[in-house]
């Protein structure tokens, strides 16, 4: 006599035989809600992060005026977009991609070349000013989407006149104050004032400054790192 098998039995065992029918990747959600053009939900913060999100390649040239909060010290730094290349200067530290290779150097007080450069982005150069190589556009989304997750209320839309600009801007309130994300059109950040940094926009232009874009040679020190036997 033979024994009736449970129905729920039979649907995990036909459960079983499918899932060995589907090939291929399967679907796969981004969960990280810092990741870029990950929303809120909060409809005046998307709208900054929207912006944020497809910054321009360029050509552009953007002058800032950076506070750290913690020693109240004033630091200036500019971005540089042409396409594939760019430049970030903050204080006289200049990080250059080629579009190709990326170096870090330091700007020569007399001459603005580019001097000492080294390869990669080292980004402990600046470190003590509160923000990275992307402080334009990247940082400032991650920033905002970080205080979105904290949020106390409702964010509050609102416009702002920057550097002759229009910025859509956006008021987070947080533990500890309200934090000010403003953005351009072209995605680049206009302003951002948190409890770590006030970052304000002074100038911006349709064009670049080849110069900048250009690494004449590379430091000894890198080339000696280089060669060294302690790196075969």
């Amino acid at each position: 006599m033979s024994r009736r098998v449970p129905f729920s039995l039979c649907i995990f065992a036909a459960a079983v035989v499918l899932s060995g029918c589907f090939t291929g990747q399967r679907p796969h959600f981004n969960s990280d809600p810092f990741a870029q053009g990950v929303p809120t939900g909060d409809a005046a913060i998307d709208a900054v992060l929207y912006e944020l999100d497809a910054v321009t390649t360029g050509p552009a040239t953007a002058v800032y005026a950076v506070l750290t909060k913690f020693g109240n010290t004033p630091t200036s730094a500019t971005v540089v977009l042409d396409r594939s290349r760019r430049a970030i200067e903050v204080g006289q530290v200049r990080y250059v991609d080629t579009g190709g290779e990326q170096f870090t150097c330091t700007i020569d007080a007399d001459t603005d070349a580019a001097t000492d450069c080294t390869k990669g982005f080292n980004p402990a150069r600046i470190s003590d000013v509160g923000i990275t190589i992307e402080f334009y556009a990247a940082e400032a989304a991650k920033r905002l989407r970080r205080d979105a997750q904290a949020q106390l209320g409702p964010a509050v839309a609102h416009e702002e006149v920057i550097a002759n600009q229009t910025a859509t801007c956006v008021s987070v309130t947080v533990t500890g104050g309200t934090a000010i994300y403003c953005v351009l059109e072209d995605g680049l950040i206009a302003k951002l004032d948190d409890g770590d940094v006030l970052i304000t926009l002074g100038l911006l232009e349709p064009t670049v400054d080849a110069a900048k874009l250009h690494v004449a040679s590379i430091g000894p020190r890198t080339v000696a790192r280089e060669l060294s036997p302690e790196n075969d």
